[in-house]
């Protein structure tokens, strides 16, 4: 079992640093090139790179707190408070980031003055992940809520 869970860890670093590699190396670059395509958003292009930078810290966060859930499971207090409060702040950044993504979404048509349909893909698939992720946490810490609670009771028993 330690073997997946540490395949898991370096998976989910290899994301993280991919993440980077594409908002900090591609992103610009693709922005720059976006300019002269589209000339009349130029003075949204910057703002909308600090925007996937700002929102991306949350992201990284919800990594660290995902190697820290491994690391709970490898020294074996997967079943514990601390475990279930991982998953509880990482359903809360979650939550955090659908609201910062739906703000965006909403800022950047106010901007821009009309929808454009590839803004609003993106940012709805990130609200979607997002959202999925939270989900996922809130039912992972009401299973893990309750079998800390069980196992509460049975160390209690002979």
């Amino acid at each position: 079992m330690t073997k997946y869970i540490k395949m898991f860890k370096w998976l989910s670093i290899i994301f993280a640093g991919s993440m980077f590699v594409l908002s900090v190396i591609l992103l610009p670059y693709f922005i720059d090139s976006l300019k002269w395509r589209v000339p009349e958003y130029e003075f949204l292009l910057y703002p909308a790179l600090l925007f996937v930078w700002v929102t991306s810290i949350g992201f990284y966060y919800i990594v660290l707190l995902i190697i820290n859930i491994c690391q709970n499971a490898q020294s074996g207090k997967a079943f514990t408070i601390s475990t279930v409060k991982l998953f509880d702040r990482i359903a809360l950044v979650a939550l955090i980031e659908i609201v910062a993504y739906m703000i965006g979404f909403v800022a950047g048509s106010i901007w821009i003055m009309k929808v454009n349909p590839y803004l609003v893909f993106a940012l709805f698939i990130v609200a979607f992940f997002c959202l999925m992720v939270f989900g996922f946490c809130k039912i992972m810490k009401h299973l893990l809520r309750r079998v800390v609670d069980i196992k509460e009771e049975n160390e209690y028993t002979i």
